[in-house]
């Protein structure tokens, strides 16, 4: 891709889910990295509850993002239906959930819509001095992996909390921190001279610092209670809180029964907080759980001797400044304090000077989670059958089409037997199974771990269904079969399956769609499209090249030597038309249960002059450009491949009457009859201008239905 395409390009989208808006630090660590994207590349949409009080409006507007807002979750079936109608308007690649716990709601709503990429991101943790929040989340933490299809989390401990131990030691959950701008936050001793002056504060004031929301989890009470030790012994402290929150009316009364209100500041909301850093002694997070608080990491950037509780990640600690009390007692906090104060006589010279580790610069997580956004969307292609044929064409041709395209990266799944050469001479990267079972597919998945499943036939849908959690699944029926025709086991079965889990059905013809059993049912709830099957002639024609030798056939065969094919009736065709053309040549390409029939039949009409078996070919196309015409007889097909690879070689195609061809084959050359065969193809074998005249068709023909832009820009519109 040159620079000016590049240029061209849309940016991704990104759904950014962050629940209720109250400035807290998920939104701040959000939002820092907005900032610091590449935003020709990637922009964010922010979905928020109705009730968020402290959205950026106008920053967001500026960086050019959206702000959606919906129900809040307590309010679930308006909430989901919300989500759901954004995620399908917007078409979106990749929906982020930042709600802990919650995030299976989010998620269950974009694996609905079709949503291919869904990220489960993990902030933070729980204590169980929070039993009733707790509750809600130990429900729901078990499903905290069902929707996602890809784990994030600030830090190893929250990574462990939400996705498991198992999930995290097998590499599966990607850490991004909770990175700032270092430059940002560097000590400013102008600053710190100038806001203590603003607020009354003596130099020598010894000042005690916090930044957080007044919630539970924050632990203000104890704060408060550290703070009240302190200064008793230390009068000449005071103590700096940074926040808003429901709890903090309940913390000023506390403040004011201890006579504390001269000695503490509270300063609400700010935006100046890397400057009011500067301005405090020591910083203490005394908070019951966190993931990778951001206010920790801002702060030992800015210099800041800080004082952890046992809640908080190890990861947490990136500088020597930072100490963890084990203890959630006040006697212990204020050893702690009093250590600090007591031996950094040099604590403002030493700021200035302060490095924390470039992990934690916003510059480089910021390229980290944009290549993580960028990835390659994983299709992995399911096949129930070890042959090669139709379906297995197509799932090659759509791997083919996106090979040269970055954003995708793709399989072929299969037991490997007789579609090997196929495959090999096609260039197809393969995830080979065992056998074709539940566990083998389960073993692919988790190997693989793809986006998106699409299966090539009823059989690989019903069996992703079942494998997989989580997945988007693609159903692809490439032909009108019967059992899907009536009420059936199989079709049944299949109804069961897709209806609770797979997101769009490809059908490839109006005809499949239309008498599928139970299409009226299925519409309704599932995507549904008909998308017909194309030939890209360009590489049908190199496979072609490999094949050296020389050929001159005036019939041919091509398919699998099955019932549903009809090959028999070939036989008895060709012979009829021998008798007028004795020097008639045949070939059939294929093989099949009824090969030992095809072969005794031809033996007991004496054709074995005029018909030449090839059996199965990875290369059959030389031939078929050698032939004078297609015949078809299948009993019943989708938008059958052969037919397309001969139109699109210009081969003229005489057919049984089958669904995919109705629509673009001239009525004269669909045969309901042994004798309208023989007659149709007698006249144009013998008629040059006629067949001349029909290969001049051919070639609109070819220009209507070959479209193969059209038909990635499909694909690619179901995979994202």
């Amino acid at each position: 891709m040159n620079k000016k395409d590049q240029e061209k390009q849309s940016p991704l989208i990104v759904a950014q889910i962050m629940g209720k808006w109250v400035g807290g630090g998920v939104e701040s660590v959000i939002m820092n990295y907005y900032r610091h994207l590449d935003h020709s590349k990637i922009q964010f949409d922010f979905i928020c509850d109705e009730d968020s009080t402290r959205i950026p409006y106008d920053e967001i507007k500026k960086l050019g993002g959206r702000v959606f807002l919906i129900p809040k979750y307590q309010k679930l079936p308006k909430y989901l239906k919300a989500l759901e109608k954004i995620f399908k308007e917007n078409q979106y690649r990749i929906v982020h959930s930042n709600i802990n716990t919650l995030s299976v709601f989010p998620l269950y709503a974009a694996k609905k819509a079709g949503v291919p990429i869904r990220i489960s991101h993990s902030h933070s943790t729980s204590n169980p001095k929070e039993w009733k929040r707790n509750l809600i989340k130990n429900i729901l933490r078990p499903f905290s992996k069902r929707y996602a299809t890809d784990y994030f989390a600030c830090s190893e401990l929250a990574g462990r909390y939400l996705f498991g131990n198992k999930t995290f030691d097998r590499g599966e959950v990607k850490i991004i921190h909770n990175a700032i701008d270092i430059d940002k936050f560097r000590f400013d001793e102008v600053a710190r001279k100038k806001l203590r002056k603003e607020f009354g504060i003596k130099d020598s004031t010894i000042v005690i610092g916090h930044v957080g929301r007044f919630v539970q989890q924050k632990n203000h009470t104890f704060l408060v209670d550290v703070f009240e030790e302190y200064h008793e012994k230390n009068p000449d402290s005071k103590l700096l809180l940074i926040g808003s929150g429901p709890l903090e009316d309940q913390i000023k009364d506390k403040i004011k029964k201890l006579n504390l209100e001269e000695f503490v500041i509270f300063l609400g909301q700010r935006d100046d907080i890397n400057k009011l850093y500067s301005m405090m002694d020591i910083f203490c997070l005394p908070s019951l759980y966190e993931g990778l608080p951001v206010v920790g990491i801002e702060s030992q950037a800015v210099g800041l001797p800080i004082i952890f509780s046992n809640g908080v990640s190890r990861e947490a600690i990136i500088s020597e400044n930072a100490k963890i009390v084990e203890a959630q007692e006040v006697e212990a906090y204020i050893k702690k304090i009093n250590k600090i104060v007591q031996g950094d006589k040099q604590r403002i010279k030493q700021r200035a000077t302060t490095t924390i580790s470039e992990n934690m610069s916003i510059k480089k997580e910021a390229i980290k989670l944009e290549k993580l956004y960028c990835r390659p969307i994983k299709v992995l292609h399911l096949i129930s059958t070890s042959l090669f044929s139709g379906a297995e064409n197509v799932a090659c041709q759509i791997i083919n089409l996106f090979k040269s395209d970055n954003g995708y990266d793709m399989k072929y799944c299969a037991v490997i037997g007789k579609n090997k050469p196929a495959l090999e001479i096609r260039k197809i990267p393969v995830l080979e199974l065992n056998k074709f079972s539940i566990h083998d597919i389960k073993k692919a998945i988790s190997e693989y771990n793809p986006d998106v499943i699409h299966a090539h036939d009823p059989k690989s849908a019903i069996a992703s269904v079942i494998a997989s959690r989580g997945k988007k699944i693609i159903a692809h029926i490439h032909s009108n079969h019967r059992y899907m025709r009536k009420i059936s086991i199989k079709s049944f079965i299949f109804h069961f399956y897709i209806e609770k889990m797979i997101s769009d059905i490809i059908w490839v013809s109006d005809s499949a769609l239309n008498e599928y059993i139970f299409n009226k049912r299925i519409n309704k709830k599932i995507n549904s499209i008909v998308l017909r099957n194309v030939v890209n002639p360009y590489e049908l024609k190199e496979i072609a090249g490999n094949d050296k030798n020389k050929y001159s056939f005036d019939l041919i065969f091509l398919g699998r030597m099955e019932d549903v094919k009809d090959p028999l009736r070939f036989i008895n065709i060709a012979s009829q038309v021998q008798k007028s053309k004795r020097d008639l040549k045949v070939a059939m390409i294929g093989d099949g249960a009824l090969m030992d029939e095809v072969k005794a039949k031809i033996n007991a009409l004496d054709l074995g002059k005029n018909i030449t078996i090839f059996g199965n070919l990875i290369n059959p196309y030389k031939i078929l450009l050698c032939s004078k015409i297609l015949v078809i007889t299948s009993r019943y097909e989708g938008t059958p491949m052969n037919a397309l690879e001969s139109i699109a070689c210009n081969i003229p195609v005489v057919s049984t009457p089958v669904d995919g061809l109705l629509e673009i084959i001239n009525k004269k050359y669909l045969c309901s009859t042994d004798m309208g065969f023989v007659k149709t193809i007698t006249t144009l074998l013998n008629d040059n201008g006629l067949y001349n005249k029909y290969k001049i068709d051919l070639i609109t023909i070819n220009n209507g239905i070959n479209d193969i832009s059209t038909y990635k820009r499909k694909i690619t519109e179901l995979y994202s």
